[in-house]
Protein backbone atom coordinates (compact mmCIF):
# COMPACT_ATOMS: atom_id res chain seq x y z
CA UNK A 1 0.00 0.00 0.00
CA UNK A 2 2.86 2.61 0.62
CA UNK A 3 5.00 1.18 -1.55
CA UNK A 4 2.00 1.96 -4.60
CA UNK A 5 1.54 5.24 -2.90
CA UNK A 6 4.88 6.38 -2.71
CA UNK A 7 5.33 5.10 -7.18
CA UNK A 8 2.41 7.26 -7.67
CA UNK A 9 3.48 10.23 -5.86
CA UNK A 10 6.82 10.25 -7.59
CA UNK A 11 5.37 9.43 -11.17
CA UNK A 12 4.12 13.38 -10.87
CA UNK A 13 7.53 14.73 -9.45
CA UNK A 14 9.32 17.34 -11.19
CA UNK A 15 12.12 16.33 -12.80
CA UNK A 16 15.47 18.73 -12.53
CA UNK A 17 15.12 20.20 -16.39
CA UNK A 18 11.21 20.91 -15.89
CA UNK A 19 12.69 23.01 -12.48
CA UNK A 20 15.43 24.71 -14.37
CA UNK A 21 13.18 25.90 -17.34
CA UNK A 22 10.74 27.03 -15.08
CA UNK A 23 12.84 29.10 -12.85
CA UNK A 24 14.32 30.60 -15.79
CA UNK A 25 10.47 31.77 -17.35
CA UNK A 26 9.74 32.89 -13.97
CA UNK A 27 13.28 34.90 -13.64
CA UNK A 28 12.52 36.15 -17.76
CA UNK A 29 9.09 36.43 -17.74
CA UNK A 30 9.94 35.80 -21.29
CA UNK A 31 9.72 31.83 -22.71
CA UNK A 32 12.63 32.97 -25.82
CA UNK A 33 14.82 34.58 -23.17
CA UNK A 34 14.87 31.65 -21.10
CA UNK A 35 15.41 29.23 -23.76
CA UNK A 36 18.31 31.19 -24.60
CA UNK A 37 19.42 31.19 -21.48
CA UNK A 38 19.30 27.39 -21.52
CA UNK A 39 20.52 26.64 -24.69
CA UNK A 40 17.26 25.63 -25.63
CA UNK A 41 14.94 26.04 -28.69
CA UNK A 42 11.33 27.28 -27.48
CA UNK A 43 9.61 24.09 -27.64
CA UNK A 44 11.11 21.96 -25.63
CA UNK A 45 11.43 24.33 -23.25
CA UNK A 46 7.47 24.85 -23.26
CA UNK A 47 7.27 21.41 -23.25
CA UNK A 48 8.87 21.23 -19.74
CA UNK A 49 6.71 24.12 -18.31
CA UNK A 50 3.42 22.17 -19.65
CA UNK A 51 4.52 19.18 -18.18
CA UNK A 52 5.25 20.69 -14.86
CA UNK A 53 2.08 22.27 -14.80
CA UNK A 54 0.40 19.16 -15.30
CA UNK A 55 2.39 17.11 -12.40
CA UNK A 56 1.31 20.00 -10.52
CA UNK A 57 -1.77 20.22 -11.10
CA UNK A 58 -2.40 24.00 -11.68
CA UNK A 59 -0.92 26.46 -14.17
CA UNK A 60 1.71 28.41 -12.92
CA UNK A 61 2.20 31.53 -15.58
CA UNK A 62 -0.62 33.45 -17.66
CA UNK A 63 0.63 33.99 -20.87
CA UNK A 64 -0.98 36.07 -23.62
CA UNK A 65 0.13 37.19 -26.81
CA UNK A 66 1.73 40.03 -25.11
CA UNK A 67 3.12 39.11 -21.77
CA UNK A 68 3.68 36.44 -19.16
CA UNK A 69 2.76 36.73 -15.50
CA UNK A 70 3.53 34.17 -12.20
CA UNK A 71 0.10 33.07 -11.21
CA UNK A 72 0.20 33.06 -7.45
CA UNK A 73 0.81 29.59 -7.22
CA UNK A 74 3.15 30.10 -9.44
CA UNK A 75 4.93 32.39 -7.43
CA UNK A 76 4.60 30.22 -4.36
CA UNK A 77 6.25 27.18 -6.12
CA UNK A 78 9.09 29.83 -7.41
CA UNK A 79 11.01 29.87 -3.90
CA UNK A 80 10.81 26.19 -3.46
CA UNK A 81 12.20 25.41 -6.97
CA UNK A 82 15.11 27.93 -6.39
CA UNK A 83 15.93 26.36 -3.00
CA UNK A 84 15.62 22.82 -4.53
CA UNK A 85 18.48 23.86 -7.01
CA UNK A 86 20.30 25.29 -4.69
CA UNK A 87 21.04 22.45 -2.62
CA UNK A 88 21.70 20.48 -6.01
CA UNK A 89 24.32 22.52 -6.99
CA UNK A 90 25.77 22.38 -3.02
CA UNK A 91 25.03 18.61 -3.29
CA UNK A 92 27.65 18.27 -6.26
CA UNK A 93 30.01 21.01 -5.07
CA UNK A 94 30.85 18.88 -1.71
CA UNK A 95 31.36 15.78 -3.73
CA UNK A 96 33.98 17.95 -5.83
CA UNK A 97 35.57 18.95 -3.28
CA UNK A 98 35.55 15.66 -1.59
CA UNK A 99 36.82 13.99 -4.72
CA UNK A 100 39.93 16.90 -4.36
CA UNK A 101 40.57 15.61 -0.60
CA UNK A 102 38.47 18.00 1.65
CA UNK A 103 36.95 15.60 4.34
CA UNK A 104 34.70 17.88 6.26
CA UNK A 105 32.30 20.53 5.46
CA UNK A 106 31.34 24.04 7.60
CA UNK A 107 28.50 26.25 6.91
CA UNK A 108 28.90 29.55 8.87
CA UNK A 109 26.64 33.01 8.44
CA UNK A 110 28.09 36.37 9.29
CA UNK A 111 26.21 40.31 8.97
CA UNK A 112 27.62 41.57 6.83
CA UNK A 113 28.06 45.06 7.92
CA UNK A 114 29.42 43.69 10.89
CA UNK A 115 32.44 41.57 8.94
CA UNK A 116 36.15 42.79 10.35
CA UNK A 117 39.32 42.26 9.48
CA UNK A 118 39.47 40.38 13.08
CA UNK A 119 36.57 37.78 11.04
CA UNK A 120 37.96 37.61 8.25
CA UNK A 121 41.47 36.25 9.91
CA UNK A 122 39.96 34.14 12.12
CA UNK A 123 38.52 32.46 8.95
CA UNK A 124 41.88 32.34 7.03
CA UNK A 125 43.62 31.10 9.89
CA UNK A 126 41.04 28.10 10.55
CA UNK A 127 41.28 27.22 6.98
CA UNK A 128 44.98 27.36 7.11
CA UNK A 129 44.97 24.79 10.48
CA UNK A 130 43.13 22.72 8.58
CA UNK A 131 42.96 22.76 4.94
CA UNK A 132 41.02 19.91 3.92
CA UNK A 133 38.16 21.16 5.45
CA UNK A 134 35.45 22.87 3.46
CA UNK A 135 33.88 26.00 4.52
CA UNK A 136 30.83 27.63 3.03
CA UNK A 137 30.42 31.21 4.06
CA UNK A 138 26.81 33.32 3.50
CA UNK A 139 25.77 36.68 4.24
CA UNK A 140 22.43 36.33 6.81
CA UNK A 141 20.49 38.52 9.03
CA UNK A 142 20.53 37.51 12.59
CA UNK A 143 16.71 36.32 12.15
CA UNK A 144 17.81 34.69 9.16
CA UNK A 145 20.81 33.00 10.50
CA UNK A 146 18.89 31.56 13.25
CA UNK A 147 16.14 30.44 10.97
CA UNK A 148 18.66 28.61 8.39
CA UNK A 149 20.25 26.81 12.20
CA UNK A 150 17.20 25.44 13.42
CA UNK A 151 16.49 23.91 10.21
CA UNK A 152 19.59 22.38 9.86
CA UNK A 153 21.06 24.83 6.75
CA UNK A 154 23.45 26.06 8.92
CA UNK A 155 26.28 24.97 11.17
CA UNK A 156 27.22 28.14 12.88
CA UNK A 157 26.57 32.11 12.95
CA UNK A 158 28.00 35.26 13.95
CA UNK A 159 24.76 36.71 15.04
CA UNK A 160 25.95 40.16 16.67
CA UNK A 161 23.64 40.60 19.90
CA UNK A 162 23.08 37.46 21.98
CA UNK A 163 18.80 36.68 21.54
CA UNK A 164 17.75 37.45 25.67
CA UNK A 165 15.29 34.00 25.62
CA UNK A 166 16.91 30.14 24.76
CA UNK A 167 16.65 28.98 21.46
CA UNK A 168 15.74 25.28 20.85
CA UNK A 169 18.64 23.39 19.59
CA UNK A 170 20.97 26.72 19.33
CA UNK A 171 23.94 27.49 21.57
CA UNK A 172 25.91 31.06 22.12
CA UNK A 173 29.04 31.77 22.64
CA UNK A 174 30.32 35.46 23.33
CA UNK A 175 33.81 35.81 21.21
CA UNK A 176 34.12 39.43 21.04
CA UNK A 177 33.22 43.17 22.21
CA UNK A 178 33.03 45.95 20.84
CA UNK A 179 31.90 50.03 21.74
CA UNK A 180 28.48 50.87 20.08
CA UNK A 181 29.01 54.92 18.87
CA UNK A 182 26.03 57.88 17.92
CA UNK A 183 26.11 58.29 14.17
CA UNK A 184 24.60 61.40 13.13
CA UNK A 185 24.51 63.90 10.18
CA UNK A 186 27.76 65.53 9.40
CA UNK A 187 25.14 68.84 10.22
CA UNK A 188 23.74 68.31 12.81
CA UNK A 189 24.19 70.37 16.05
CA UNK A 190 25.41 67.30 18.31
CA UNK A 191 28.09 66.78 15.53
CA UNK A 192 30.75 69.12 17.04
CA UNK A 193 29.47 69.39 20.43
CA UNK A 194 31.97 69.40 22.91
CA UNK A 195 30.52 66.93 25.78
CA UNK A 196 27.21 64.65 24.78
CA UNK A 197 25.30 64.11 27.44
CA UNK A 198 22.64 61.39 27.46
CA UNK A 199 19.46 63.85 27.94
CA UNK A 200 20.90 65.56 24.64
CA UNK A 201 19.64 62.57 22.63
CA UNK A 202 16.04 62.55 23.94
CA UNK A 203 13.62 63.87 21.54
CA UNK A 204 15.41 63.55 18.19
CA UNK A 205 14.50 61.49 15.49
CA UNK A 206 16.25 58.13 14.86
CA UNK A 207 16.65 55.39 12.42
CA UNK A 208 17.23 51.72 13.11
CA UNK A 209 17.82 48.25 12.29
CA UNK A 210 14.65 46.66 12.12
CA UNK A 211 13.43 44.37 15.12
CA UNK A 212 12.62 41.47 12.58
CA UNK A 213 15.96 41.17 10.92
CA UNK A 214 17.99 42.03 14.12
CA UNK A 215 15.61 41.68 17.25
CA UNK A 216 18.24 41.62 20.17
CA UNK A 217 20.11 44.13 19.02
CA UNK A 218 16.52 46.23 19.00
CA UNK A 219 16.53 45.23 22.66
CA UNK A 220 19.82 46.16 23.58
CA UNK A 221 18.54 50.18 22.11
CA UNK A 222 15.31 49.57 23.81
CA UNK A 223 16.98 49.07 27.30
CA UNK A 224 19.96 51.77 26.47
CA UNK A 225 17.08 54.66 25.78
CA UNK A 226 15.10 53.32 28.92
CA UNK A 227 17.89 53.12 31.28
CA UNK A 228 18.40 56.86 30.48
CA UNK A 229 15.16 57.80 29.95
CA UNK A 230 16.16 58.96 26.15
CA UNK A 231 12.54 59.86 24.04
CA UNK A 232 13.48 58.07 20.72
CA UNK A 233 11.10 58.49 17.57
CA UNK A 234 11.57 55.75 14.91
CA UNK A 235 11.31 57.32 11.92
CA UNK A 236 12.77 55.29 9.58
CA UNK A 237 13.86 51.27 9.83
CA UNK A 238 15.86 49.21 7.60
CA UNK A 239 16.93 45.26 7.93
CA UNK A 240 20.60 46.52 6.39
CA UNK A 241 23.11 48.97 8.30
CA UNK A 242 24.94 50.43 5.21
CA UNK A 243 21.26 51.35 4.74
CA UNK A 244 20.65 52.66 7.68
CA UNK A 245 23.83 54.52 7.86
CA UNK A 246 23.14 56.36 4.23
CA UNK A 247 19.78 57.46 6.11
CA UNK A 248 21.52 59.15 9.18
CA UNK A 249 24.02 60.90 6.43
CA UNK A 250 21.11 62.23 4.19
CA UNK A 251 19.91 63.65 7.39
CA UNK A 252 16.87 61.56 7.84
CA UNK A 253 17.85 60.89 11.50
CA UNK A 254 20.13 59.42 13.76
CA UNK A 255 21.57 56.09 15.16
CA UNK A 256 23.71 53.69 17.37
CA UNK A 257 25.70 51.11 15.32
CA UNK A 258 28.84 49.25 16.46
CA UNK A 259 32.05 50.96 16.20
CA UNK A 260 33.39 48.32 13.41
CA UNK A 261 31.02 49.71 11.08
CA UNK A 262 32.45 53.02 11.11
CA UNK A 263 34.29 51.98 7.61
CA UNK A 264 31.14 51.39 5.92
CA UNK A 265 30.32 55.10 4.60
CA UNK A 266 32.30 58.40 5.51
CA UNK A 267 30.93 61.35 3.58
CA UNK A 268 27.87 63.31 5.36
CA UNK A 269 27.67 60.95 9.01
CA UNK A 270 29.65 62.14 11.85
CA UNK A 271 30.68 58.85 15.08
CA UNK A 272 31.07 60.23 18.38
CA UNK A 273 31.45 58.49 21.32
CA UNK A 274 28.27 58.09 23.79
CA UNK A 275 28.01 59.54 27.02
CA UNK A 276 29.44 57.46 29.58
CA UNK A 277 28.90 54.46 30.74
CA UNK A 278 30.24 53.26 28.03
CA UNK A 279 27.49 50.87 26.14
CA UNK A 280 29.03 47.73 24.42
CA UNK A 281 27.78 44.80 22.11
CA UNK A 282 28.56 41.32 22.91
CA UNK A 283 29.25 39.56 19.50
CA UNK A 284 27.61 35.76 19.88
CA UNK A 285 28.55 33.15 17.48
CA UNK A 286 25.82 30.53 17.40
CA UNK A 287 25.78 26.94 16.33
CA UNK A 288 23.78 23.90 16.47
CA UNK A 289 23.66 22.26 20.02
CA UNK A 290 22.35 18.99 18.73
CA UNK A 291 25.14 18.25 16.32
CA UNK A 292 28.65 19.02 16.95
CA UNK A 293 30.79 17.72 14.05
CA UNK A 294 34.18 17.33 14.70
CA UNK A 295 35.18 20.20 12.61
CA UNK A 296 32.31 22.28 14.61
CA UNK A 297 34.82 20.89 18.10
CA UNK A 298 37.93 22.42 16.08
CA UNK A 299 35.96 25.81 15.15
CA UNK A 300 35.32 25.97 18.79
CA UNK A 301 38.42 25.68 19.90
CA UNK A 302 40.15 28.36 17.88
CA UNK A 303 37.35 30.87 18.36
CA UNK A 304 37.24 30.18 22.53
CA UNK A 305 41.21 31.27 21.73
CA UNK A 306 40.33 34.86 20.74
Amino acid sequence: MITSWYYALSMNRADVKELECFVAVAEHLHFSKAARQLHLSQPPLTRHVQSLEEKLGTRLFTRNTHAVSLTETGLLYLEDARAILRHLDRAAETIRRAAHGETGRLRLAFIGALLDEKLVRLIQRFREKHPTYQIDVADLSPSAQMAALQSGELDGGFIGARPVKKVKGVTFLTWNREPLVLALPEKHPLAKASLLRWADLSGLSWVMVSRQAAPAFRRQFSELIEKHQISARIVQESDRVPAILTMVAVGSGLTIVPRGVEHLIRAGIVFRKLPPPQPILEHAFAYQSRAITDVMKNFLGLLQKI
